[in-house]
């Protein structure tokens, strides 16, 4: 094998390293992104019903008692389509992850089960986003014009906060 084909293949070998890598860092960002609007309706909460949300907010003691109201139904809503029997949760995705390998391992695609299986994940899923669309209805609903403003300008500002580089306890950039 001459240099100049050794080089091209080394070449390649890392091309498709480097690709194979970033595909797996992207898939797992869309895997965990799954439930990140779960764990922002939690933050929500968190920050709505803490003592500086109220006072950043103005939040009076009658709003305080309906939001804590609508985020303990959210709650147990949660609690209810996600089930308390760990073990059965636990059977149900073998049985999921069973039925996904037999579909890969059929010699022929079977489109029709490959349906049913994606519409068995995504109602689950609807219902679980339909509770959090509820949820931010009903917080909305409970707060005034000037609340909804300032709120939505502190999300905003979350929201950039979150990306970008490495943040310090006060938001500045830290070099490296």
């Amino acid at each position: 094998m001459t240099m100049s084909a050794k080089i091209s293949k080394l070449v390649l070998i890392c091309g498709l390293a480097t690709a194979s890598l970033g595909t797996t860092a992207v898939m797992a960002k869309e895997g965990g992104h799954h439930k990140q609007g779960h764990s922002q309706q939690k933050h929500q909460a968190r920050f709505l019903l803490s003592e500086r949300g109220a006072d950043k907010l103005s939040l009076t003691q009658a709003q305080q008692t309906q939001l804590q109201t609508i985020f303990d139904a959210q709650k147990a809503q949660f609690k209810v389509l996600r089930g308390d029997d760990k073990e059965a949760m636990k059977k149900a995705r073998m049985a999921h992850k069973e039925k996904m390998k037999t579909l890969l391992e059929m010699p022929t695609f079977d489109e029709a089960a490959a349906k049913e299986l994606l519409t068995e994940r995504q109602t689950k899923g609807e219902q679980f986003a339909l509770i959090n669309l509820r949820t931010q209805h009903q917080v909305w609903q409970v707060l005034n014009a000037e609340q909804r403003e300032k709120y939505s300008a502190m999300k905003k500002r979350m929201g950039k906060k979150g990306k970008g580089g490495k943040k310090g306890d006060r938001g500045e950039k830290k070099e490296g």
